[in-house]
């Protein structure tokens, strides 16, 4: 899994991701259900800063 020093541009991905399914008044698992990940990877992603694999 890439790291967010290695993806510039990607710096704040993590927590636009929150902030849209958070105003879409989603839950995470429901959100990671929708796109076919875990729901914890998701909170990695949201939480860490983890850069999603394509």
């Amino acid at each position: 899994m890439a790291k967010v020093e290695d993806c510039p541009g990607f710096e704040t991905f993590g927590a636009d991701v929150k902030a849209a399914r958070e105003a879409k008044r989603l839950a995470r698992k429901t959100l990671a259900e929708m796109v076919g990940i875990e729901w914890r990877y998701l909170a990695n992603i949201e939480n860490q800063g983890a850069i999603p694999s394509l």
